[in-house]
């Protein structure tokens, strides 16, 4: 899909019928598939607001948003096919406050919709490992670095990998806070192994670690992108809690890898969320780096 204004977009997707419709192909591209049996024929059940599918095989019977983000949800499609196109534009994006006026809803549910959709990011991006050449770089969001070698409470330590090609070009990004923050201004052993096994691909991969205190930034390829989500966080949404601040790296970075893929990012996003299960209330709310609160961090050039 090309680049549309919301307007153009709104007229585009005028109804609930034309919302249900596209989520379908998202959902099945290849056509229906039970759920719990595989058949591919069904029964068309319109009695409720939201279409049921009764497969002609079992008569299980599945609802369109089923294993998607929207299950559950009261929200009407359209709003949630807004909300993701927004959440899909080039930056600066959107916030919960811009998302409540836009599509009409109350604060809280503009935030839980647009933390659902940062939670498809998340997922996308932990199923993606980096492979070929690979750089990682430490940063630091939050507090400026100071002279001393103790950490400041409001540096907040986090490794950068960069996948890059022949040219060294970056090609996939990822930007994951460390387990545990360091009393002192240095990336440990266990942290770069932890960081390895978990978003790096083991075979046929090398890395070149560039964690050292004060090493030029302008060896470590990734530092741009920080810089820019750096700023998008605190331009966009004005300071965050760190229980959320690695949902908001993951939105940056999957908006960033899909424009180096040079793929549609509604597109993509659309069809994540029609594919990717839903995180309730609870699960979202409790998210945070492990022993820590949440504090109000703001980046500080």
């Amino acid at each position: 899909m090309a680049m549309l204004s919301l307007d153009q977009f709104k007229h585009r997707f005028h109804s609930e019928e034309v919302c249900v419709d596209y989520l379908f192909q998202m959902k099945w591209p290849n056509g229906f598939v039970c759920p719990k049996c595989s058949h591919r024929h069904f029964y068309h059940i319109t009695t409720r607001r939201l279409p049921l599918y009764e497969c002609a095989g079992c008569h299980h019977q599945t609802s369109l948003t089923v294993d998607t983000i929207m299950e559950g949800s009261r929200t009407p499609l359209q709003k949630w096919f807004t909300a993701i196109f927004l959440a899909s534009r080039p930056f600066p994006g959107i916030n919960a406050v811009q998302l409540k006026d836009t599509i009409q809803v109350t604060y809280k549910t503009a935030w839980l919709i647009l933390h659902k959709i940062r939670h498809a990011m998340s997922e996308a991006d932990a199923s993606h490992l980096l492979s070929g050449m690979v750089q990682v770089h430490d940063a630091c969001y939050g507090h400026p670095y100071t002279i001393s070698h103790r950490t400041h409470p409001k540096e907040h330590f986090l490794l950068v990998g960069t996948s890059l090609d022949k040219k060294k070009h970056p090609t996939h990004i990822k930007m994951k806070l460390l387990m545990e923050s360091p009393r002192e201004k240095h990336i440990s052993a266990p942290e770069k192994k932890a960081f390895a096994e978990r978003y790096i691909e083991e075979k046929g991969t090398k890395v070149d670690y560039i964690t050292q205190r004060l090493k030029p930034r302008r060896l470590k390829i990734g530092y741009p992108y920080f810089k820019r989500a750096s700023k998008w966080i605190n331009d966009t949404f004005h300071g965050l809690g760190v229980r959320h601040l690695q949902a908001y790296l993951d939105e940056f970075c999957y908006r960033v890898n899909l424009a180096l893929d040079q793929t549609p990012i509604f597109q993509g996003l659309i069809q994540l969320c029609a594919t990717t299960k839903k995180a309730n209330y609870w699960q979202i709310t409790r998210r945070r780096r492990k022993n820590k609160k949440p504090k109000l961090l703001q980046w500080v050039n």
